[in-house]
């Protein structure tokens, strides 16, 4: 879909963007193909493969795929260099390109887009968040954002944050939003930093 509408709107870059695309796309490829089967078998989550890593390449990489659009840029903000923590990181990509697909998919499609990620670090965890300037999420619907088989979109299976709350709750991480209707949505994820047992 990114590169129909990078090639609709005739972009001047376009040979540099299909290669820099499809880079990115091969590096993921593993993760987006078992999607469909994770999904339906939601209730019983694949065992995580718990790796030490630093994470700031890996928002790098999940940015890079959704960049290349003229409707919405997309900011990276950080100021560390790196940030370790212990989790499964393909199920960590997936969160992260999950919460850059809502941001997306929030924007009216009258306003030119912006998603602001930052990575910082409070205390013993990695914060990242992600910032849309959206239609954010009316109040009726808040406390069942991240419920299974709800959804604020008209097609899909609701799926989507209820995975991506799973996989944060099994870091012993945290993820919140605070919205403002009309305005925009920031979801926030907080993971604990290697060889640090906190919890929330």
């Amino acid at each position: 879909q990114l590169l129909m509408r990078a090639w609709n709107d005739k972009v001047p870059d376009m040979d540099a963007r299909l290669k820099r695309f499809s880079q990115t796309l091969i590096m993921q490829i593993d993760t987006l193909s078992s999607i469909a089967t994770e999904f339906s078998d939601f209730a019983q989550m694949p065992q995580p493969q718990i790796q030490q890593f630093d994470i700031i390449p890996l928002v790098q990489q999940s940015a890079g795929l959704f960049r290349d659009q003229s409707d919405c840029e997309i900011i990276l903000e950080t100021d560390l260099r790196e940030c370790i923590i212990k989790a499964d990181p393909n199920q960590i990509l997936r969160v992260f390109n999950n919460l850059i697909k809502n941001a997306l998919q929030a924007i009216p499609v009258d306003r030119q887009g912006l998603i602001r990620i930052k990575v910082e670090q409070s205390a013993n965890f990695c914060e990242i968040s992600f910032q849309d300037n959206g239609t954010g999420i009316p109040s009726e619907k808040q406390t069942r954002i991240f419920s299974p088989n709800f959804t604020t979109k008209t097609a899909g299976m609701g799926l989507g944050l209820a995975m991506v709350k799973n996989i944060i709750d099994s870091t012993s991480g945290k993820i919140w939003f605070e919205t403002d209707p009309g305005i925009g949505t920031t979801f926030f994820v907080a993971l604990p930093l290697q060889d640090t047992e906190t919890t929330f």
